[in-house]
């Protein structure tokens, strides 16, 4: 979704700087369709796999925008074949999928990842910098963060995207697994915790929508000393954390 959103237009409108030279998506129809968007006579070509779009003379840095359960995989699939890689945030949702990341990052040499929080870069962010910046001592923060689907906002995106549902079985069934092992080895194993429902809900907001808000504060005011307070409240039909 982001692919056809954000970054195909984008990189379109930045056509003397950006070629957009391969395409791949486990579903062949997003893949076709995103292969559509991109305007030109020249359009990109479409892989069987990860590991030919990474391999390819053509590619000179590798997008990751697909499930963040397979972004520490893909990334350094992207590395190893001496690639630039951009990751859609978040990097990875394990401190383990991370360090693999890392060290791939350091074996690979002249190779570079950059994780994309593409909103500190807007014109308003960058003067929100500015004016906390200007604040002499920050002691306390507080976060409200209120987010709803996103088909809500990305419907009135003037972009016309559209989703597709003809994955192969066993893509499915790789996904619902690593996505399991991933909640089992951050609450379990680095943090400790049991994975009850309600660290579970927990745990998928802060690492992909909240994700947004956590980097802004990093970029705004620097790592926290530490967190004072956490509240979750119930509201109807979706959870809701003070």
């Amino acid at each position: 979704m982001i692919t056809q959103v954000t970054h195909v237009p984008t990189l379109s409108s930045l056509s003397h700087l950006f070629q957009i030279t391969y395409l791949y998506d486990v579903s062949k129809e997003a893949m076709r369709y995103s292969h559509q968007r991109v305007p030109g006579a020249t359009k990109p070509r479409m892989a069987e796999s990860v590991e030919e779009l990474c391999n390819s003379s053509d590619v000179d840095l590798v997008l990751l925008a697909t499930n963040h359960a397979f972004h520490a995989s893909e990334a350094i699939l992207a590395l190893k074949a001496n690639k630039h890689v951009f990751i859609e945030k978040p990097i990875a949702l394990t401190l383990q999928d991370i360090d693999r990341i890392i060290a791939a990052d350091k074996a690979a040499g002249g190779s570079k990842v950059f994780v994309g929080y593409m909103r500190r870069y807007a014109a308003a962010f960058v003067d929100a910098v500015k004016e906390v910046g200007s604040i002499e001592q920050i002691r306390y923060a507080r976060v409200r963060d209120i987010i709803g689907p996103n088909s809500v906002f990305i419907s009135q995106s003037a972009t016309f995207p559209k989703t597709f549902n003809d994955y192969q079985q066993a893509d499915t069934e790789a996904l619902r697994q690593k996505t399991q092992d991933d909640m089992e080895q951050a609450l379990q194993v680095e943090l400790g915790l049991s994975p009850t429902k309600e660290r579970k809900m927990m745990w998928d907001f802060l690492s992909m929508p909240g994700s947004h808000d956590l980097s802004a504060m990093r970029e705004i005011m620097g790592m926290p000393t530490g967190v004072t307070g956490f509240s979750p409240c119930a509201m109807t039909g979706s959870p809701f954390w003070r």
